[in-house]
């Protein structure tokens, strides 16, 4: 089908948090009340590829390493991470600063082990509450990011961030192959962390490549947006400066952000031959105000150029996990409304 739509990830949680970095932990049955909710309100919004809307999550890099033997998740150290690129025609009101940040850390303290999140039952929650025609994929966090988030005391096992990277990917691996057991056919991986460390996206791909290689015939998409906690963009590294990664990368899909970008993200493709398709943020999440039908084509038709319609995803620059539920509907009922549109036109 031309310009199916989709999400990014995560979907708000029914109530509100007041901190939606840090959210609370729930248990098995919390987390799984709020799949079947999450998936009922992105099927009725008319989607056609949803996610389990991780809402269980506490956040997207202490899910996994509070479930993780090895990690000590509760007594944090704080880590710096710098804003990583060109921060030209930036509005700094709308992000974390021109300095960066500091996030508390998960600290390695022993061989990693044992990743226990349960996302085969959370995925096939998801599917079996699922209209048929809707597809559900899984998405997961890259080892990229979780290696950064990580204060590593462990350099006589990893000695450093790519070393940690590729045990992250053991462990997910053995996740993973409990998802695609149950039938799922379609993982998405998170690493916004390579607009922080641009120079580290080559052995990021690396990486990816490595669990990939594990999964023959499963679709696998890459998702790299700016960070965007508290919807605002904390990293500037460019997609431009990721070519080499991209030109390595076994992926089927690559969903980026294009509608707020301060540079146009479409000059990859033309070093880039992706034979993929492309999932491209033609909302902005970061912003309270629904934009148009018109706005939307707007930014989908420079897509044309590179790629046809039935290879274009359309959907938001990130996740709606930060922003209040309400304004999650009335955007994604415009995209909907927006990709109908579309279709009859193209």
């Amino acid at each position: 089908m031309k310009f199916l739509t989709t999400v990014t990830g995560s979907y708000p949680r029914k109530e509100m948090q007041k901190d939606t970095l840090r959210k609370s932990s729930v248990d098995d049955e919390q987390a799984l009340e709020m799949v079947k909710w999450a998936v009922k309100e992105q099927s009725e919004l008319g989607l056609d590829i949803i996610t389990d809307g991780e809402g269980y999550r506490e956040n997207m890099y202490w899910f996994y390493q509070l479930r993780t033997t090895g990690v000590d998740a509760i007594n944090k150290k704080y880590k710096n991470f710098s804003v990583g690129g060109s921060l030209d025609n930036v509005d700094l009101s709308k992000t974390h600063g021109d300095k960066g940040f500091g996030v508390e850390c998960a600290v390695i303290k022993s061989e990693l082990k044992n990743l226990n999140t349960k996302l085969a039952q959370k995925w096939k929650t998801a599917r079996l509450n699922t209209p048929e025609h809707i597809e559900v994929k899984q998405t997961i966090t890259g080892p990229h990011l979780l290696s950064r988030f990580s204060v590593n005391e462990r350099t006589d096992l990893y000695p450093d961030d790519k070393s940690l990277a590729f045990a992250y990917a053991d462990i997910l691996i053995e996740e993973l192959e409990q998802v695609c057991n149950e039938g799922c056919n379609y993982i998405q991986f998170d690493e916004p962390v390579w607009t922080e460390n641009v120079a580290e996206s080559e052995w990021g791909a690396d990486v990816l490549n490595y669990i990939i290689k594990k999964f023959p015939g499963i679709k696998f998409n890459l998702h790299i947006c700016g960070g965007n906690a508290h919807r605002k963009r904390g990293f500037f590294g460019r997609y431009t400066e990721m070519i080499n990664a991209f030109k390595k990368l076994n992926i089927d899909e690559i969903h980026l952000e294009h509608c707020s970008l301060h540079y146009p993200m479409l000059d990859i493709f033309k070093e880039w031959d992706f034979k993929g398709s492309l999932s491209a943020g033609v909302i902005d999440q970061r912003i309270d105000k629904t934009e148009s039908v018109e706005e939307v084509e707007k930014f989908t038709q420079p897509l044309l150029k590179f790629f046809n319609p039935e290879k274009i995803l359309l959907t938001s620059e990130c996740g709606f996990g930060h922003v209040p539920i309400e304004i999650t509907r009335a955007k994604l009922k415009k995209l909907v409304e927006a990709a109908t549109i579309l279709r009859k036109k193209y």
